[in-house]
């Protein structure tokens, strides 16, 4: 989808040379139809390094209306690289309206090779050799000794053997955000614009409860009014609708979940807005409105746009579907995690990139969000 901008390539793969090195341009073209000074970022995908990759020439530049400006990023990627697919695409905003008009390009693709085997080491001397041979009977000497005194001076301590620990599992990643200014922007795509059933699930870990702290939103407009929400509003959990007047339910954030995480699923079915915490239902309130019409930008974290109702903690897997979920698939699925293929989720970022400032929708929609002085967290 173009919020501002198309990006195109010839092709979306590179081939690199012998030394590791290659270049692809991108073509970025101004779909606003007005002057606009756009800014590129280049973002590397999976476990590509940022260090791997350089933009040439200015990233902002000016653009006319219906103008273009091509951008080369160049490929380096170091010697001893284990062989691998890597990729990486490139990001364009406008600098004055980076929250709404913004593109995400895409994809490109290059493939480290095996590493060359070393030259052939030349033969070392006769004299060098004996010396070696020395010392390996000195060694395996000294090693038998210390097994024959009942292992004394083996290891260094701690559990196991020495140089056999477990290597620790890959932390997984999580945005954190300040309560004062960080968010996602995620526009107003037409896959996120639909009416009545709606379920919306996000793991946080809330840090502060005073005030209204937005978790997933999609507005607020006020003309005419209209928001849809999932939040945190004066220590109570709240789901619903707004059109003026409140449509939702709520239930007490309890004080144990302030800086632990939680799963939250709220859901309008129909006739009702359910909240569920942790799988198990928290409220449950009958209501003649649920998701409508918002003339407004969906936001992560605060209000879309940003601007006011900043959450303050830490958020991850956020899921947005077009359809009302039952307690039992709410509650086999918290732990779940989704391909983004599943019928009705229109909308998921699961917020584990660790690096960047693209929230990837890994949903067929994808719309992608822009990540506002945000920083990455693990555990």
């Amino acid at each position: 989808m173009v919020r501002g901008f198309a990006i195109t390539t010839s092709t979306s793969s590179i081939r690199l040379d012998g030394m590791g090195r290659g270049e692809l341009t991108f073509t970025v073209s101004n779909a606003l139809g007005r002057p606009v000074r756009g800014r590129a970022v280049v973002e590397p995908e999976g476990a590509t390094s940022k260090d791997w990759l350089a933009l040439e020439g200015e990233s902002e530049r000016d653009f006319p209306p219906d103008g273009t400006h091509q951008y080369t990023v160049k490929v380096n990627v170091p010697h001893g690289t284990p062989q691998g697919q890597h990729a990486f695409h490139l990001s364009m905003v406008n600098v004055a309206n980076p929250d709404e008009e913004f593109t995400v390009g895409p994809s490109a693709s290059f493939q480290v090779p095996l590493p060359q085997a070393p030259a052939p080491k030349k033969k070392l001397p006769i004299a060098w050799i004996a010396l070696a041979a020395g010392i390996l009977i000195i060694s395996l000497a000294t090693f038998f000794a210390l097994r024959g005194r009942g292992g004394e001076e083996a290891g260094v301590g701690g559990a196991g053997e020495a140089g056999q620990a477990d290597q620790a599992p890959q932390k997984p990643a999580f945005l954190s955000l300040d309560g004062k200014q960080s968010y996602i922007e995620l526009g107003n795509p037409r896959e996120l614009i639909f009416f009545g059933p709606i379920t919306i699930e996000a793991w946080v870990r809330p840090r502060s409860l005073n005030g209204i702290r937005n978790i997933v939103v999609h507005g607020h407009s006020n003309s005419p009014l209209s928001e849809v929400y999932l939040r945190i509003n004066n220590g109570r959990y709240q789901v619903g609708s707004f059109n003026g007047q409140d449509f939702s339910t709520s239930a007490d954030v309890p004080s144990s979940d302030v800086g632990r995480w939680v799963y939250l699923a709220g859901v309008y079915d129909g006739t009702r807005w359910v909240l569920y915490r942790d799988g198990e239902l928290a409220s449950s309130t009958a209501q003649t409105l649920g998701s409508l019409f918002v003339d407004a930008t969906w936001g992560i974290g605060a209000r879309g746009g940003g601007r006011e109702r900043f959450f303050q903690g830490d958020i991850r897997d956020v899921r947005i579907w077009n359809m009302p979920r039952g307690q039992q698939e709410v509650r086999a699925d918290k732990d779940r995690t989704f391909t983004g293929k599943e019928q009705g989720l229109v909308g998921y970022w699961p917020l584990n990139e660790g690096d960047g400032v693209i929230a990837h929708d890994i949903s067929p929609s994808e719309n992608h969000g822009l990540i506002r002085d945000a920083t990455w967290g693990s555990e």
